[in-house]
């Protein structure tokens, strides 16, 4: 009777175990097939070529070999960016643009190109990106071309592109050595544009002296302002109902003030020698500054020119400063 009574409980045990691993089995199962299902690619199309935007083009074009549905995804994305660093060949990189521009599906709307060429740029190829832009300008927000190479060239490509609603420009002149700024000019019609980054350009005074390219930008909300001037002038007057950020970084000593006109500013950016001193009624709406300041011993008026921005700026309600900036200031006080 024990016998049997063991025979069947060890029956009983063999048959939970059985039924625990079938279990195990099946959980193992599930668990394989999560693991190996594509979310990502059951994404509809237009979700994957929004993400797609976000990334260098060169990465873009190395999902084909996902699968046959990633093939010619990337031909479809709407951004195209195209950056020399990404190439450790100078050589690849004009081989890769041509056949990105060739290649690139011709049905799909261009929305942002975004051109970081290093060094000098080959005039062919500076010509041939060009010229696509111009092709397919309809439907082009976003730009930045930031080349050495035919400033003329590119600035007859912006010229062309009236829908942008951000630009970003830094131009230096080939085989130009002392960095000669490129002339911005005192047309541009971009009605919708909102965001502007220029470096290396001058600005044209008229014949008040005062220099006042912003205007007919209706509603620029950012703009940022690197190693600029100002040409047969002594002012830069930076006016805008609607500007609320604006950024100025290591620009020339070369003019005297910087007139704000803008009503609606809010944060305040400065990298570089204070050369220039701040005046006008957008100081009064301004919450948050930013000062990283350079101070040239070969300038003594800096400190003082510091000195008077801070004491503008004493209503802000958030001030960041740099630890230079700082000893600048400790400087002018123990005098």
């Amino acid at each position: 009777m024990w016998r049997i009574s063991d025979s069947n409980e060890e029956s009983i045990i063999l048959e939970k175990i059985k039924r625990r691993r079938q279990c195990d089995n099946q959980n193992e199962e599930n668990d394989e097939n999560e693991v190996s299902e594509d979310r990502l690619s059951d994404l509809p199309d237009s979700v994957l070529l929004h993400i797609l935007s976000f990334l260098n083009t060169k990465h873009v074009v190395r999902t084909c070999i996902l699968s046959t549905r990633w093939k010619h995804l990337w031909k479809r994305t709407p951004a195209v960016t195209l950056y020399t660093s990404r190439f450790s060949i100078s050589k690849q990189f004009p081989i890769f643009v041509s056949k990105i521009l060739t290649l690139r599906d011709t049905s799909t709307a261009l929305h942002a190109l975004d051109l970081d060429c290093g060094g000098v740029i080959e005039p062919p190829l500076l010509k041939k990106i060009l010229n696509y832009i111009c092709s397919h300008n309809t439907n082009l927000q976003e730009l930045g071309i930031s080349v050495t190479g035919d400033t003329d060239l590119v600035m007859s490509c912006v010229f062309s592109c009236r829908a942008l609603t951000s630009l970003k420009l830094s131009l230096y002149p080939r085989g130009c050595y002392n960095s000669t700024p490129t002339l911005f000019p005192k047309s541009l019609n971009m009605p919708a544009l909102t965001n502007l980054d220029l470096t290396n350009f001058t600005f044209c005074g008229g014949e008040n002296g005062c220099a006042q390219p912003f205007l007919a930008f209706s509603r620029l909300n950012s703009l940022v302002i690197r190693s600029c001037t100002v040409k047969d002038g002594q002012t830069l007057n930076i006016s805008s109902e609607t500007l609320v950020n604006l950024a100025m970084h290591n620009n020339s000593p070369e003019f005297d003030k910087i007139e704000l006109s803008a009503p609606s500013l809010c944060t305040f950016t400065f990298i570089g020698s204070p050369y220039q001193q701040i005046c006008g009624d957008g100081l009064s709406s301004v919450k948050q500054v930013n000062i990283d300041a350079r101070h040239f011993l070969t300038w003594e008026k800096l400190p003082m020119v510091l000195l008077s921005w801070l004491q503008d700026l004493a209503n802000v309600k958030l001030l960041t400063v740099s630890s230079i900036t700082l000893q600048v200031c400790w400087h002018v006080l123990r005098l």
